[in-house]
């Protein structure tokens, strides 16, 4: 059984955008991500009531999107290009065009946790949009600009799973497994032995 220990930092977000192959989706490449600052993800669920004689007799609970917010110290336009599906043309300028569709991507996130174990948090099927800009001129103390991103996740078809959470400390941990339950054949293991190479950006 997993320690009782609270999550006390956020790191190792990775990427992957999604392409169809055959009836579903599945992770392409995976972009590694060091410099993300702080992160909600929040799942909409409901929840019917049944009364019947005079009382509460029956609840159903219905799950709905996982929206996620994430403020970043920066984000590369090789990265934002592909979450987004910004072009870029033969003069490395990127073109945000009026019917930019942004394509699926699934991603993971780390959270360490005071035992020194951490919390390993996948999302599968997903898209961003597109961010706001906001700039201010240098005073004597200088501000800190960083990039903020929203995205909605949902259930991919092949298993209707749309979230998957793994901890260092519970029996039978295995990060490889849990790499290769969100990104599939894209994962790349630390020897290098399987899956497409991953791209290291924003460093």
């Amino acid at each position: 059984m997993p320690e009782y220990s609270s999550v006390t930092g956020l790191k190792n977000v990775k990427f992957a955008p999604l392409k169809k192959a055959g009836k579903f989706y599945v992770p392409t490449e995976i972009l590694d991500y060091e410099f993300a600052i702080n992160m909600k993800v929040e799942t909409e669920t409901s929840t019917e009531k049944q009364y019947a004689d005079d009382k509460l007799v029956d609840l159903a609970v219905s799950t709905g999107s996982t929206k996620l917010d994430i403020e970043m110290r920066d984000l590369p336009m090789e990265i934002l290009s592909k979450l987004l599906g910004i072009e870029q043309d033969e003069n490395g300028l990127y073109l945000f065009k009026k019917n930019i569709i942004p394509p699926w991507v699934a991603m993971t996130f780390q959270g360490p946790k005071a035992n020194g174990k951490s919390r390993h948090v996948g999302l599968v099927k997903g898209r961003f949009s597109l961010p706001g800009d906001e700039w201010k001129t240098k005073q004597d103390k200088t501000d800190f600009q960083t990039i903020k991103l929203s995205a909605e996740f949902v259930d991919r078809e092949q298993d209707d799973v749309f979230k998957i959470v793994a901890d260092e400390d519970a029996e039978n941990f295995n990060l490889d497994q849990f790499y290769k339950a969100v990104f599939g054949d894209a994962y790349q293991n630390e020897q290098g032995s399987e899956g497409n190479v991953s791209a290291d950006l924003g460093k």
